[in-house]
């Protein structure tokens, strides 16, 4: 029973140190092989504070790189329109030398003139990848066509697109605006 109130008296002689110092007691525990536990748990702190920092830089990097790409976007945005908007130049440069000239030229070469402005409009524009969506004689197709009139006719197959009420334009393959279009319904 000795043994027993010498441990208490120890327990309450520390609990007293603590609390006067307010720090806490860190025994040294050794492994069986003698290593500290408290050096190895130093070693997976410091560990553990590399991979956040690395885990820091990293998410510093990304949101860098995130930013670099969207601005790389919005110069290369600006290029491809600066580059439309010279092509197109040229077309409005020759639509004012036609309405400077209206008072001397007649109706026949002011047609002709305005025909040559239109071609060389579709031509710029092809070259930037603008093609028409193919409409009348052809089955409808949502993706393509907008139907805002529908029609009987015995004579065609239901479906089939009968008359475009307005061009639809494709750039590269993806339709921009879709062709409105007269559908036949029986």
């Amino acid at each position: 029973m000795i043994y027993l109130s010498e441990t208490k008296e120890k327990l309450e002689q520390e609990v007293e140190d603590n609390a006067v110092t307010s720090e806490p007691t860190v025994e040294v525990i050794e492994d069986a092989d003698g290593t500290s536990l408290e050096a190895e748990l130093l070693g997976k702190e410091r560990l553990l504070e590399e991979a956040n920092d690395r885990y820091k830089r990293l998410q510093a990097d990304f949101d860098n790189f995130r930013r670099r790409t969207r601005q790389e976007k919005e110069e290369l945005s600006n290029i491809v329109a600066q580059n439309v908007i010279l092509e197109l130049l040229p077309v409005i440069d020759n639509f004012e030398r036609a309405l400077g000239s209206i008072a001397t030229q007649d109706a026949d070469k002011m047609l002709s003139g305005v025909e040559m402005i239109y071609r060389q409009l579709a031509q710029v524009l092809e070259k930037s990848g603008l093609t028409t969506v193919e409409a009348v004689g052809k089955a409808f197709d949502p993706q393509q066509h907008e139907a805002v009139m529908r029609v009987e006719d015995a004579e065609q197959p239901d479906g089939t697109i009968v008359e475009e009420l307005q061009k639809g334009y494709a750039v590269r393959g993806k339709v921009i605006r879709p062709s409105m279009v007269k559908v036949v319904s029986n």
